[in-house]
């Protein structure tokens, strides 16, 4: 196995892609010497706790919850919309978030959703689960900044969309040219606006529904005569599928942890402040998701003229908000401009957030020999050039847009997204089965990890959310099917990210003859020691510092 490993391109020193490389139990793990931080540049640790704690909460909330969700109410009602946000964010993002804290306090390395898949598993997971997430956050760029341009459209829908489109990608890229801390700043403002804005339209909706309206009009659950809707066949049945129809959407508008995943290699005193992110889950998942989806069906009749008019019309921005339609049926009509302005900067900051994780993800593929070495090149803000250009030039698909429906576009990004999202939420769940169980071997339990999930819930949690998204990615495109309802467009943006993850894995399969991973020989030390000095350091120099005012705020609101 040693010598297969030393004929990878990520071994091999004359090449220069990586020069320093640990062995443990006959794999390798990549690091970058010294010699290459002074060639190439390395990033670095530059978010703090606020920045970690609002960018998990933030980086998953874009127009999918303000805008896009009006067409999943219309076709499928309030109950089924409600029922399969409640068990998605059930059973796949709390034991996603469970995992990815338990193997990222642990281990906080940059690249770390596929390092680890690489480590624990088998390095041709590593690699195909890499590029499917770099895949699955190049649309997601794609997909947001189309949605920015579909709000900014609600203002003016005269003007060409690829001069907006340019102007949001050029901001982007400008910004995430400079140091991640100035990043972590941008993502803690434009966070803060989407929260409150969440929060304010959950308490408008339960004010109103008990008469505090216009109209004073105590509507209570009015909009719920039809809870669940037939979709593609009548009864039972059609109500089922029109629930079902509801899981891929909630895997594109439900943010899972891998943004937080990409931060944790450049967030300051990763062990104390990635717990503290992700035990803000049971926040996220109890407002924004569960009770937010359960206040929009509250807000919005399903079957309002409004907006079924704007969704068969391509309505822009909030005109095609349930929010908004809402608030406007009760005599409410001053706030559309203020959430479609706040949904714009929402849009444009989840966009700006996965141009930052995927040129990380194409970053940390190159220092471990799965990429071109040239993608290692930072500034000397810590920042890798190369992969932001990269970034850039495909980000440029969003110019579809400006000559096709922006509305049509959207879906094809949204469900791109969705499906390699999903699998790689796969790759995370069935990486960590294998992290616990190489802990267990080789240190006898758990119990010497910083973080573990409570009420021993593992594995048990973990393989429910394998199955659940397997079973999401299986029967995403049922409705391709149906008569009368086949597209060749439908068939590829449902599926496509299917047989490209398996080509390549197979590929690094078969190329390289790579192995399963045996729990025993698990590498979960290599780069420990220099994260348990960077964890000291920074425990010394900042022990005597004093949380300030919007610290201490962050933790009670958050």
């Amino acid at each position: 196995m040693a010598d297969k490993i030393n004929q990878m391109p990520k071994v091999d020193v004359q090449d220069g892609d990586v020069e320093q490389v640990k062995e443990y139990g006959g794999q390798a793990y990549a690091e970058i010497s010294p010699e290459l931080q002074e060639v190439y540049g390395k990033t670095r640790r530059g978010l703090s706790s606020r920045h970690m704690q609002l960018i998990t909460i933030g980086s998953s909330i874009g127009t999918g919850m303000f805008v896009g969700i009006g067409s999943a109410l219309a076709r499928s009602g309030p109950l089924s919309v409600f029922l399969a946000f409640t068990i998605y964010s059930l059973f796949v993002l709390f034991p996603l978030f469970m995992c990815a804290t338990e193997m990222c306090t642990w281990l906080p390395v940059r690249g770390s959703i596929f390092q680890f898949a690489e480590r624990y598993v088998d390095p041709a997971l590593g690699f195909a689960g890499g590029y499917i997430y770099w895949y699955g956050a190049l649309m997601l760029i794609c997909s947001d900044f189309t949605g920015a341009v579909s709000v900014i459209q609600f203002w003016d829908d005269k003007t060409n969309p690829a001069y907006y489109l340019l102007v949001l990608i050029g901001l982007s890229l400008i910004l995430n040219v400079v140091a991640v801390r100035w990043y972590g700043e941008i993502e803690f403002v434009t966070a803060s606006f989407k929260i409150f804005l969440m929060l304010g339209l959950i308490m408008a909706t339960f004010i109103t529904m008990l008469g505090g309206n216009p109209n004073h009009d105590r509507y209570g659950f009015r909009h719920w005569q039809t809870p669940m809707k037939e979709y593609l066949e009548e009864g039972a049945l059609g109500r089922f599928l029109g629930f079902w129809r509801i899981f891929i959407y909630a895997g594109f508008a439900c943010g899972g942890p891998d943004v937080v995943m990409m931060c944790s290699g450049e967030v300051q005193n990763p062990r104390a402040v990635i717990p503290a992110a992700s035990r803000k889950i049971y926040f996220r998942l109890g407002v924004f998701y569960i009770v937010g989806t359960l206040a929009l069906g509250i807000i919005c009749d399903s079957s309002s003229p409004e907006l079924l008019g704007a969704i068969e019309n391509g309505g822009s921005g909030s005109a095609a908000s349930p929010w908004v339609i809402g608030l406007r049926s009760l005599g409410i009509d001053t706030l559309a401009n203020l959430v479609n302005a706040v949904v714009l900067t929402s849009a444009w900051s989840c966009g700006n957030a996965y141009v930052y994780a995927a040129s990380r993800t194409l970053y940390a593929l190159s220092i471990n020999g799965k990429a071109p070495a040239i993608f290692q090149k930072c500034n000397k803000a810590g920042v890798p050039m190369y992969c932001l250009i990269v970034v850039g030039l495909v980000s440029c698909l969003t110019f579809l847009s400006a000559s096709n429906s922006t509305a049509t576009v959207l879906n094809w990004f949204i469900n791109l997204s969705a499906i390699s999202l999903l699998m790689t939420y796969m790759v995370i769940l069935f990486t960590y089965t294998r992290f616990r169980k190489a802990v267990i071997v080789q240190m006898d339990s758990t119990a010497a990890l910083p973080f573990r999930t409570p009420f021993n819930l593992q594995p048990y949690i973990s393989w429910v959310g394998f199955c659940f998204c397997g079973i999401i990615i299986f029967f995403n495109g049922f409705y391709i099917f149906w008569p009368g309802e086949f597209t060749a467009s439908g068939l590829l943006t449902a599926y496509f990210g299917v047989p490209a993850f398996v080509a390549a894995y197979l590929f690094w399969k078969l190329y390289w003859k790579s192995t399963t991973v045996k729990a025993s020989e698990a590498d979960i030390w290599s780069g420990k020691q220099e994260i348990d000095t960077e964890e000291s350091e920074y425990l010394v120099s900042h022990g005597g510092k004093k949380k300030r005012w919007y610290n201490y705020l962050l933790d009670i609101i958050l």
